[in-house]
């Protein structure tokens, strides 16, 4: 193959992909929705965000809480999703078509119960950097014979750099060298059980208000899983010492 010929290969494919990446910006962020079923109305909060890789990812916000939304594809101004919500144990499925218009949405819902129409319009962009990371997590981690769920909290310092506070079950945990770069979040846990100091370091997949990853040590791998809880709190400020109160200006000095 010459040279013309992979140079013309090369630049089909970079015209072919280039709409797919714009349609994929063109709906990511935060969007308000307002869905007209037969006997009520439903608010929520979907947030769209992609990954390195051009996926989409998405989660859903109401009263009842969140949960993650699968199969999302924006092709051609229509963006279909699907949206699981879970009753005493059942899952009940809803599939969502709609047509986007700049920052507006409209379509239609489609569930084993019947359909209902819904608008949404779009808030903002969805959180990017080490802002995407950031909030309070529940982490389940899978050990032997059991399942310990504990409290991962992460927050952002003035440098932009991330920071992690760990409460376990037992006791709390230092957490250290943490990263988030393109999905990936790692960080270095240390941990003090009488005396024995033990390190493990995690790796997870970030998608929304969801971690998926593994705890690496000496001890072997475990499979730990995260969702966001809420945003992470101010630590309480610390009470300064009791300062002798200032006299006014020309009164008498204690003798």
């Amino acid at each position: 193959m010459n040279t013309k010929v992979i140079v013309a290969v090369v630049v089909l494919a970079c015209v072919v992909m280039a709409p797919v990446v714009i349609a994929a910006e063109g709906v990511v962020g935060e969007w308000e929705f307002k869905s007209q079923m037969p006997a009520r109305a439903m608010t929520a909060t979907m947030t769209i965000t992609k990954n390195a890789e051009g996926k989409l990812a998405g989660t859903w916000s109401t009263q009842r809480g969140e949960s993650q939304l699968s199969d999302i594809t924006f092709e051609n101004g229509k963006l279909k999703f699907v949206q699981t919500n879970s009753f005493g144990g059942q899952e009940m499925k809803t599939t969502y078509e709609g047509t986007v218009e700049g920052a507006k949405i409209t379509g239609k819902g489609k569930a084993q119960f019947g359909e209902s129409t819904f608008e949404g319009t779009l808030q903002g962009e969805a959180k990017k950097g080490a802002d995407a990371i950031v909030g309070e997590w529940q982490m389940n981690v899978n050990i032997p014979a059991r399942e310990n769920v504990e409290k991962l909290t992460i927050t952002k310092n003035a440098d932009g750099t991330l920071a992690g506070k760990w409460v376990g079950q037992r006791s709390e945990s230092k957490i250290s060298n943490m990263k988030f770069e393109g999905g990936k979040l790692t960080f270095l846990r240390t941990s003090d059980f009488g005396g024995r100091i033990m390190e493990s370091e995690f790796e997870g997949t970030v998608e929304g208000d969801a971690i998926k990853g593994v705890f690496k040590s000496d001890r072997g791998n475990r499979d730990a899983n995260a969702t966001r809880v809420g945003a992470a709190k101010p630590e309480p400020a610390k009470a300064e010492p009791n300062k002798p109160a200032q006299a006014k200006p020309g009164a008498p000095k204690p003798k």
